[in-house]
């Protein structure tokens, strides 16, 4: 016999695959989320930063996300989810929301996305 052991044992070897598995499973359930929320605020940022001849509404704004939602096929937030208003510095896209994913069992994760808001600025 050898005077020393080489390598993982079998348990340990089941515990790391096993952690592999958990940790993997999180990754692809959270993934859609997260592409989603970068879709959503390029979309958001591309209609800020858009020129414009005439000052913004908030109805010519929904208008715009209307068309831009529908081609880049935004499925984690609706459009009447997402408040947009007049404010002194200009139209406020208030796009903040949270989006809850079963991982495993009865295991649930919940995202929260704060950072979602914008103002178009009138010019």
């Amino acid at each position: 016999m050898r005077k020393k052991q080489v390598g993982m044992g079998m348990i340990p070897a089941f515990l790391v695959l096993g952690a592999v598995i958990i940790f993997a499973t999180i990754a692809v359930k959270l993934m859609p989320i997260y592409v989603d929320y970068w879709t959503l605020t390029r979309i958001i940022n591309d209609v800020v930063t858009e020129d414009r001849d005439e000052d913004p509404t908030p109805a010519g704004i929904r208008r715009d996300l209307s068309s831009r939602f529908i081609t880049n096929r935004v499925e984690a937030i609706s459009l009447r989810d997402i408040k947009i208003g007049n404010d002194k510095k200009g139209v406020v896209i208030d796009a903040r929301y949270e989006k809850r994913t079963p991982i495993m069992f009865n295991i649930d994760a919940v995202v929260r996305f704060d950072e979602a808001l914008f103002v178009v600025p009138r010019s």
